[in-house]
């Protein structure tokens, strides 16, 4: 577990302006885990919240101790999502963590992160086919902004080599105005754009 992780949630919690829980020092049994999830949700509610977020510390698909964890913490508040963030430059060990993932917790979705790299995501195919879930949103910074929605055609756009044009367009149309993001559109797709 990443002792930085904490910090990182509320300084993230504060640039946001969302009120972020930090459990005092828990213990390691899985009852004592379950316990400050179970709190952290119930604080959440109380201070009259829709949505609580809990981020568990990241863990790897072998191990069956932080794997029973996990089953236990969803089995305590049963959460309407459940989300596992995997990182696309992992390609295949991704789609065994989804897997295994899915078997153990039961997964709502999938958040992709990294896309932005060299990996083209061809992950998300097989993630979709070995867990049956769908890939909810997709990484492509490190910058809060930088989660974005995902959209199944880009994402066969991107692995097939033929570039996210769409999202091209809309990041353009946020930085020029609707005329000059129609120009940038007409060359893209005549194929003049230098």
């Amino acid at each position: 577990r990443r002792p930085a992780a904490a910090e990182q949630l509320v300084s993230l919690g504060a640039s946001l302006e969302v009120p972020v829980h930090r459990a005092g020092r828990v213990g390691t049994s899985v009852e004592d885990v379950v316990h400050a999830c179970v709190d952290g949700v119930a604080r959440g509610r109380d201070q009259g919240h829709d949505v609580v977020v809990l981020d568990t510390g990241g863990r790897l698909h072998v191990d069956e101790e932080l794997m029973d964890e996990l089953a236990a913490v969803k089995q305590a508040i049963t959460p309407h999502e459940v989300l596992l963030v995997v990182d696309a430059m992992t390609g295949q060990d991704a789609v065994a963590s989804a897997e295994r993932f899915d078997q153990r917790v039961g997964l709502t979705g999938v958040i992709l992160t990294k896309v932005e790299g060299d990996a083209r995501g061809g992950a998300v195919l097989s993630i979709r086919a070995v867990t049956g879930r769908p890939v909810k949103f997709l990484g492509v910074g490190e910058k809060l902004d930088a989660l974005e929605v995902f959209h199944p055609d880009r994402m066969a756009s991107r692995i097939l080599g033929m570039g996210d044009v769409l999202s091209l367009i809309e990041k353009a149309q946020e930085a020029y105005s609707h005329e000059q993001a129609e120009a940038i559109q007409r060359k893209l797709t005549s194929k003049t754009f230098t």
